[in-house]
């Protein structure tokens, strides 16, 4: 094997490396991701549940809000509106998690192919230098 081609190959493994690093990193991330993907959906599943109760309710009915160690009275149609809002808001953070997420995913899948085509041209060059080192001692061989 030349010397240009172990530094090819070496290059190239360094390369390979470097990827990987970077493709763990996002893939932590991703876990990450998910992870927030999951609280935001039992947050949402459990307003969903408070607006039903508060559905159930008549203008009549009392509703106290915990404000620090306190109980404060609110209004049926004030906490309704509350709830909505958070739900907006929890709706609003899924559909970005969700944008990261696939965007992530992308520029991994981008990543695995690219060290994909890396490993193949690795392949490739120790085949070849292979070869040529089995052509030379064949060569010597017959001399």
């Amino acid at each position: 094997m030349s010397a240009l081609s172990q530094q090819q190959q070496q290059g190239l493994a360094a390369i390979v490396d470097r990827e990987m690093s970077i493709f763990k990193q996002k893939q932590e991330n991703l876990t990450k991701l998910r992870q927030k993907q999951q609280t935001l959906m039992e947050q949402h599943s459990e307003n969903e549940m408070v607006k039903s109760e508060l559905g159930l309710l008549t203008p009549n009915n009392e509703v106290y809000k915990k404000v620090g160690p306190i109980l404060m009275k609110h209004e049926v149609s004030e906490a309704i509106d509350t709830v909505d809002k958070r739900l907006e808001f929890i709706k609003s953070d899924q559909n970005k998690v969700e944008a990261q997420a696939k965007a992530l995913e992308e520029e991994m899948q981008k990543i695995a192919q690219g060290v994909k085509e890396k490993q193949i041209d690795m392949q490739r060059q120790a085949q070849q230098a292979a070869q040529a080192a089995a052509a030379a001692a064949q060569g010597e061989a017959q001399v």
